[in-house]
């Protein structure tokens, strides 16, 4: 289905009430945080959503992760739900949403899976990787079969926008996962992510949920750290204090707005939209 101009207004609406609820137990707590990905963007060309954006994306370090999702067990609000691989095994995320109660943002290939399925906001943790490109790559090539494993073990449909190869490797996968039990696929994936975290000599961070290749993802820790605020729908937020490097390496000329035949939502096929309680 379509998202309607009206529809996308609200669906924001709702994202940035559960941005300040991620915000706020960051900052009861002393966690880092940063805008990242399609959010960091609209941050620095529109100084809020990118008009047609639909979702929000925010990242940080893995030990900040574990205490967000820790604290999340006891201070979300009654309103939003935490999901991730521990807390909705079903889920297949290798990374943590919120997700607002009594709302439905389904996807053609997940919506008949039993977990929660309302609107979300995606919080990317960044796993410390090895300074070795070549290392770098077999970590990001372990993670990536056991997460498609696990995608397919959960019930995801093949997705309408691939074929050829890929639709013959899911179905091997899916004859695959018969054999293997889906809390050992989780374990596996858990531990390959976090192969290097306890590694204080490594100089970059990924985050293994991304949707950009390896090289574009890898990035100095340098840059996690070192963060500032930027203003986005009248707020501020924080954010890399070199968006400017992050965005180039990540879109190119940034400012420089897409075709009008582009200007369109990325990666979301909604099955389902939901926006109120009623």
């Amino acid at each position: 289905m379509d998202i309607t101009h009206d529809q996308l207004c609200q669906l924001k609406l709702i994202e940035l009430e559960m941005l300040d609820e991620f915000v706020r137990i960051c900052d009861a707590n002393g966690i880092d945080y940063f805008l990242s990905g399609g959010t960091c963007l609209g941050a620095a060309r529109h100084k809020g959503f990118i008009p047609w954006d639909d979702d929000i994306d925010v990242g940080m370090l893995r030990e900040d992760y574990d205490r967000f999702a820790q604290a999340c067990k006891t201070e979300l609000s009654d309103g939003f739900i935490f999901q991730d691989m521990n807390t909705e095994p079903n889920c297949g995320l290798v990374f943590g949403k919120i997700r607002k109660k009594g709302t439905v943002y389904s996807e053609t290939y997940s919506s008949h899976i039993d977990m929660s399925q309302g609107v979300w906001i995606d919080i990317f943790p960044y796993d410390r990787v090895s300074n070795d490109s070549t290392e770098r790559s077999k970590q990001y090539r372990k993670v990536s079969f056991l997460k498609n494993l696990y995608i397919v073990k959960c019930g995801y449909k093949f997705p309408q926008n691939k074929g050829g190869i890929q639709k013959a490797a899911y179905y091997v996968a899916k004859a695959l996962c018969l054999f293997i039990p889906q809390h050992w696929i989780i374990s596996k994936i858990d531990k390959a992510m976090r192969t290097y975290d306890q590694d204080d000599s490594c100089h970059y961070a990924m985050p293994f949920g991304g949707a950009y290749s390896i090289e574009v993802e890898t990035e100095e820790l340098a840059r996690l750290h070192d963060l500032a605020p930027i203003e986005f729908e009248s707020k501020k937020y924080k954010t890399f204090a070199d968006w400017d490097g992050y965005l180039t390496k990540h879109y190119g000329n940034y400012m420089q707005l897409p075709p009008k035949e582009k200007r369109r939502a990325g990666v979301h096929y909604v099955k389902e939209l939901k926006l109120s309680q009623d």
